[in-house]
């Protein structure tokens, strides 16, 4: 049985300001339209630091974007993650590990806005679950997200990563990294297995994927 590594990111739970400028990088981008990103994040209230999930890595348009808010951001590079290439070597129990281990944050955190994109999308049933489990605990009944599936099962995933240029345009560059296995999942499966969320919209893309707007479920914060 392989051992249970995780390469965390070392970015320390960037702060969205970088002194108001964003690191520069050669860009490889396509824009991409979207019609719901804009109701992600609402202005928050006075005094009030939004705390974003990122689960990909600090592109510099997401950081130049974000850099507008007064928030706190977790870059987690989570497609860097050596065990989504050996999700059928590990057991329920083992994926359930990892993710406790790579979903932490200081103590009283509370995810306001989590930037999911196609993750999901690398995640096997039991590892899905085992993701909605471990997050949790650090959301609250106000928490959002947004994130993309499939409208049928035979749609192909390209290896892809994703930032923000505006509030209603994406960025998608291609990932030089080996693509993990893809576990496309429909939006039942996904209201199923991601039982922290409701959809709160969703909007079928030309390309078969299909963009989705979540809001956490108030029954998985009742005691």
């Amino acid at each position: 049985m392989p051992e249970l590594k995780h390469a965390l990111s070392t970015v320390p739970a960037a702060t969205a300001t970088y002194d108001g400028v964003a690191p520069k990088s050669v860009d490889e981008s396509k824009k991409q339209p979207s019609k719901l990103f804009s109701s992600l994040i609402a202005p928050p209230a006075d005094g009030h630091r939004l705390t974003v999930l990122e689960v990909g890595s600090a592109l510099p348009e997401t950081v130049d974007y974000l850099s507008r808010y007064t928030c706190r951001v977790h870059f987690l590079d989570l497609y860097s993650e050596p065990m989504l290439h050996q999700l059928s070597e590990f057991s329920p129990k083992q994926k359930a590990e990892w993710f406790r281990e790579v979903l932490v944050f200081p103590a009283g955190t509370q995810l306001d806005v989590c930037l999911f994109w196609d993750f999901l999308c690398y995640l096997d049933d039991k590892a899905l679950r085992a993701f909605n489990d471990a997050l949790r605990p650090w959301l609250h009944a106000g928490t959002r997200s947004h994130g993309f599936g499939v409208r049928h099962l035979a749609i192909k995933l390209n290896s892809q990563r994703y930032g923000i240029v505006d509030d209603s345009t994406l960025s998608v560059r291609p990932s030089r990294a080996l693509q993990p296995k893809t576990y496309p999942h429909t939006q039942v499966e996904m209201h199923d297995m991601m039982s922290c969320f409701d959809f709160e919209q969703g909007l079928l893309l030309p390309d078969g994927k299909l963009e989705m707007l979540l809001r956490a479920r108030p029954e998985a914060f009742r005691n």
